[in-house]
Parts: structure tokens; C-alpha cells; sequence
């Protein structure tokens, strides 16, 4: 019995079906975030990583940091484990440096500090693409580090349906299901939902103060998709999702310096309806979107809740493409995002109570060129924001490729990106400035059978960068850096084991001399997997290099140690419908820190059972 499992990455990216050692060509790969349409991976200048759900299977990973974290240019701070705040640091840029999207819609918000991907339910993941370097010029504010692209929408006309139970560590449960099912010949239905839950373990420990508490989580999802051919060219796609989350965490109470099991209940309800248009040479879309997120904080103490945060998004999406000739096209469109804070909003220390009730717009419209001369392809675009609070900003982005021969690319690009100040760190401290950015990479993709090799350089200068690290300052403040860095990675097979090496190195710094906070100056990754027979292995490592960090508890800078880790996956196939499922995660049991004061995982054990029908 034979299983593939597809292995994506890199620059642009290659794949290895592992079961049967063989190297299908990466035309094959075809991607959509970067240009919001879907294109041939080789015609993308920026480095992209692509996940797909067959590996998200295989690696067993319980949540959407653990899948990002084995990709290149990523590092990971977590306050804890499963369902605890976690940040997405890509390429040493601050955690709210990356745009994600679902289904290419805008799930940041300038209210608030971010997106807790953590708690976003993998089960709803079909597909994930990582863009690295700056893609502001596409998709505007967000994006200086890069674009997380997270894909809910299954491919027309699959036909499967799926169950999945699991048990593990720390009282760890897990129940999902998944349909896709074709409703008529031109309909497409994709229902998926389920629980996760944990009574998790101490992520702050406080000998004396906090023993025997623990911190869980527990996690509902449901999500509704259905895409219908509308007629020819036509095409409209529909799409809710839900989820419901209860993190616990630990919590100081500054009146007598005790400390408390606090809660924090987020719950996010997302509407989206796309229109799609593809005929001839034209490509266009509209989308709508609407999302209602409310997050209350409490603890157990007090029958008040802490604070409340609800917020209220549109996003209005129209894009076009238009191909002119067969070697020049060009691209366009508008997008338009209000914002609301909901009028019972209020936070603990009062900092969000200025805009209470307040809505924020933000305008943008952009347009870009692609022409192909002979084995050079340029790539230009520009945008125009408009922002009600934070004044008016152009960028844009030029790039190239140039196809050496059918074996080797070279690619260069430069660009520049901004971002506005969240709400509350305005409030915090309104002198702070909008941050700006000019990055310029270089990147070289060659396949040297056996060996895939990928290599980029990048330079990316940051004024105005925001950062709360420095123990000496209250509040966030502006302070200008540079990160300078290069990235490798191979993909090659040893017999029957797919191998994916990563190694990166940079220099995350700050105009002052200082490393950026929880972002290291090397990383080392490796993926093997293998299958033989009925069985599929996956073995990894990740090495991630000493970083500051704040020490919440002390208030006090220290560094965190280096730490290497090392995960296993393995999956017996009882038949074509049964897998039988086993994980071992920290396998060495590492002793290890990704945020200051909140020690990670100890080393846990998970099994599940994936039945398909």
C-alpha cells in the first residue's frame, strides 16, 4: 500500500511524493496569496512555503503554531502550551508584522495588538501559504515581515469525509469531523467542527505563590463553506466560521501580590460571500466579510470580569487581473475595511476607554505590471492607503526573475511597508510614529538532482520600529532597526527518507546595538520523513539560538538559553480508511523557554485514530 505525503517549501518551494522518491516539477505547485489569484509557484518572486493538509496529518500537530514553526525564516514565542497567547515571529520582524488571512480576507485589526493564531482551530485548515518579505504593496498595513495565507476552501469536487478522536498528556482530548461532499453538479459543500480540550499544566510557576495551579484550554469550532457554479466563468463561494475558546492563564493580583487562575473566552463568528469571475483573458473578484470578535478576561477571585474587547470588522475586497498579451498583464484593485470597538469595551487599566464606540477606516487601492521578456519576468506593483487616523501612505514593490535555465532561478525584488499603531498602544503613547520599511532580497532556486537548493538574501530597515522590550520604558516606543539575514534550505532523498534541511542566519537589531526581543540569530530545522509499507514516520529537529526577552515576573531583561528540539510522528494504516496515529512531542524532554518566565511543554504523548469514509 502506497500513502503520499507532500512536502512543500521554500524558494520558490519543490515537493517530494516520500513514498515514492520521485521529484514531480514545481510547476505543479500552484499558489494565490501572492497575487490574490491562483499562478504556477516558479512566477513568484517573494519566498513562499506551502503546507497542505496531508502534511498537517502526518506531523500530527495540535495547533497552527506547531505546523509554522518547522517553516523557514519562523520563530515562535508562546506563553505555554496548547491554546495559550502565542506570537509569530517571521524573519525577526515583530510578532504583528504578518498579515494573516483566511480564504485571502484580513483577520488583523488595528484595535488590539494582534492575531492569537495559537487558538485557531486546525481543523478548519486546508491549506496554509507563508509568504516571507514584505507584502504591503498587495495587501497594504500588516505585512512588513510577510503574509500567512490560512486556506479553509477544499477543492471543487473532492469527495471525503473523515473522523478524528485523540487522547494525550495533561488529560489532553481532542474530537473533529470533516465533510466535503458535492450537493449537485454544479454545488460544493464543506462542513467541518469539533472540540479540543486540556487541562494543561503551570505556565508561570511561582514556588510558594501559584503550586499545584494548572492552566488549560478548551476549544469549539464549526465552519460551513459552499461553493456553487453559478454558470460559465462564474463562480460564488459562501462561508461561516465559528469557534469559542477558553485559555487559562496566571494571573497577578497587584492589591497583594497574590496570584490567581485568570480565564480568557474569545469568540469569533466570521461571515464571508465571494463572487468569482474567470473568462478568457479576465480574472475579478468581490468579496464581503464581516466579523464579530468579543475576548472576556476574568479570574476567579473577582465575579466582575477583567476587561472586554469586542470588535467589529467589514472587509470589502475587489480584485482584478487582466492579461493583455501572452507576455504582458496587469492587476488592480480596491479594498476598503472599517473597524468598530463595541460600546461595552473596557480593559483593566483603562487604556482603550478613549475610543470606546469608535470606528476606523481604512481605503486602499493599488495596481501592478507583469511583463515577460524571453527569460526575464518583471514584477512591479504600487498602493495607495488612506488611513482616517494615521494619514496617507504609498508603497511598492519592483521584482525579477530570471530563468538561468530549466533547472535554476534567480530572483531580486525591493520594496517598501508601513505600519499604523494599534489603538492601544496609541493611547498608551500618542507621540508614537507609524512604522516604515524598505526591504530588498535576493534569492537563488536550483535543482541539482538530487539535491533542491534555495538560498536568499534579505536586508530590511525598519524606522520608526515599535517595541516594549526595554525595561526602562512604561510604554510602547518607537526606535529604528535593521534585520539583515540569509536563509537555506535542501530538499533531497537518502533512499527511502525525504529530508528538508533549513538553516538561517541574521542579524535582528536595533538602532542602539540591541537584539530584538525573543528573535535569535541562527536556526536550524530538519524534517525527515519515511514510509514503508502500512507505516509513515516522521522525525524533527529545531534548533533555535539564545534571544532576550522580558521577564514578566521580575521585570527584568535576561536571555533564554538555546534549546533544541525534537519531535516523532508515526501512523499505522490499518486499511485505505483506518490510521492509527502516535506523537511524541519534546521527545528528549527539553527544558526550554520561548517566552521569558513561561516554560514550554514538557514532553507529551498523543494518540488518535483518523477513520475516512
Amino acid at each position: 500500500m502506497s500513502h503520499k505525503y507532500w512536502v512543500a517549501g521554500m524558494l520558490p518551494m519543490a515537493v517530494f511524493a516520500h513514498a515514492e522518491t520521485t521529484t514531480p516539477s514545481i510547476d505543479d505547485t500552484m499558489v494565490v496569496t501572492a497575487s490574490r489569484f491562483e499562478q504556477p509557484v516558479e512566477n513568484v518572486v517573494a519566498p513562499i512555503s506551502v503546507v497542505t493538509r496531508a502534511e498537517i496529518e502526518q506531523s500530527q500537530a495540535k495547533t497552527l503554531t506547531e505546523v509554522l514553526r518547522r517553516l523557514p525564516g519562523v520563530e515562535i514565542g508562546s506563553n505555554g502550551g496548547i491554546g495559550q497567547n502565542s506570537s509569530l515571529f517571521l524573519r525577526g520582524t515583530n510578532s504583528n508584522h504578518s498579515l494573516v488571512l483566511v480564504d485571502g480576507v484580513r483577520m488583523n485589526n488595528s484595535m488590539t495588538a494582534g492575531l492569537n493564531i495559537n487558538r485557531f482551530p486546525l481543523n478548519q485548515v486546508e491549506r496554509i501559504e507563508l509568504i516571507r518579505g514584505s507584502g504591503v504593496a498587495m495587501y497594504g498595513s500588516d505585512a512588513i515581515g510577510g503574509v500567512l495565507n490560512i486556506i479553509t476552501r477544499s477543492a471543487p469536487g473532492s469527495e471525503d469525509k473523515s473522523v478524528v478522536v485523540g487522547t494525550g498528556s495533561n488529560a489532553y482530548r481532542e474530537g473533529n469531523f470533516s465533510v466535503n461532499s458535492n450537493v449537485s453538479e454544479y454545488g460544493h459543500l464543506k462542513i467541518a467542527g469539533g472540540f479540543q480540550e486540556t487541562d494543561g499544566f503551570n505556565v508561570q510557576p511561582e514556588p510558594g505563590l501559584n503550586d499545584g495551579d494548572k492552566h488549560g484550554f478548551d476549544g469549539n469550532q464549526l465552519m460551513l463553506n459552499y461553493e456553487h457554479a453559478i454558470a460559465e466563468g462564474w463562480v460564488g463561494f459562501a462561508s461561516i466560521r465559528w469557534f469559542n475558546n477558553t485559555a487559562e492563564y496566571n494571573k497577578k493580583n497587584f492589591a497583594d501580590s497574590t496570584f490567581h487562575v485568570g480565564s480568557s473566552e474569545s469568540e469569533s463568528t466570521s461571515y464571508t460571500a465571494k463572487l468569482e469571475y474567470d473568462k478568457n483573458r479576465y480574472q475579478s473578484f468581490l468579496v464581503f466579510n464581516y466579523q464579530d470578535d468579543q475576548t472576556v478576561d476574568s479570574v476567579r477571585y473577582q465575579v466582575a470580569p477583567l476587561s472586554i474587547i469586542g470588535i467589529e470588522q467589514t472587509n470589502i475586497q475587489w480584485a482584478n487581473q487582466y492579461q493583455l498579451t501572452d507576455n504582458l498583464g496587469i492587476q488592480g484593485g480596491v479594498d476598503w475595511r472599517s473597524e468598530k470597538l463595541s460600546d461595552d469595551s473596557f480593559d483593566e487599566f483603562g487604556t482603550i476607554n478613549s475610543i470606546v464606540g469608535e470606528r476606523r477606516n481604512n481605503s486602499g487601492v493599488y495596481v501592478g505590471v507583469t511583463g515577460v521578456f524571453g527569460d526575464v519576468t518583471l514584477l512591479s506593483n504600487v498602493r495607495y492607503d488612506k488611513h482616517d487616523t494615521y494619514n496617507e501612505y504609498t508603497t511598492w514593490s519592483v521584482g525579477s526573475i530570471y530563468q538561468v535555465n530549466e533547472n535554476q532561478q534567480l530572483k531580486a525584488s525591493v520594496g517598501t511597508s508601513f505600519k499604523a499603531p494599534n489603538y492601544k498602544e496609541f493611547s498608551g503613547n500618542p507621540d508614537l510614529k507609524a512604522e516604515e520599511a524598505r526591504n530588498i532580497e535576493f534569492g537563488w532556486l536550483a535543482n541539482l538532482n538530487p539535491v533542491t537548493l534555495s538560498v536568499a538574501i534579505y536586508d530590511n530597515e525598519i524606522d520608526n520600529l515599535i517595541v516594549y522590550y526595554a525595561p526602562e520604558y512604561s510604554q510602547a516606543y518607537n526606535v529604528d532597526a535593521r534585520i539583515r539575514g540569509v536563509e537555506f534550505e535542501a530538499l533531497f532523498d537518502t533512499g527511502p527518507v525525504a529530508h528538508t534541511f533549513i538553516a538561517e542566519f541574521k542579524n535582528p537589531e536595533d538602532s542602539k546595538g540591541a537584539q530584538l526581543a525573543r528573535r535569535s540569530k541562527e536556526n536550524f530545522k530538519w524534517i525527515g520523513d519515511l514510509s514503508v509499507d502500512d507505516f509513515d514516520f516522521t522525525l524533527s529537529y529545531i534548533y533555535t539560538g539564545e534571544r532576550p526577552d522580558l521577564n514578566t515576573l521580575s521585570s527584568e531583561l535576561e536571555d533564554l538559553s538555546s534549546y533544541s528540539l525534537w519531535d516523532f510522528a508515526a501512523t499505522y494504516w490499518v486499511n485505505d480508511e483506518l490510521a492509527v496515529r502516535g506523537r511524541v512531542d519534546n521527545l528528549l524532554d527539553e527544558d526550554y523557554e520561548t517566552a521569558g518566565s513561561y516554560p514550554a511543554p514538557e514532553r507529551a504523548y498523543y494518540v488518535s485514530m483518523d477513520y475516512r469514509f
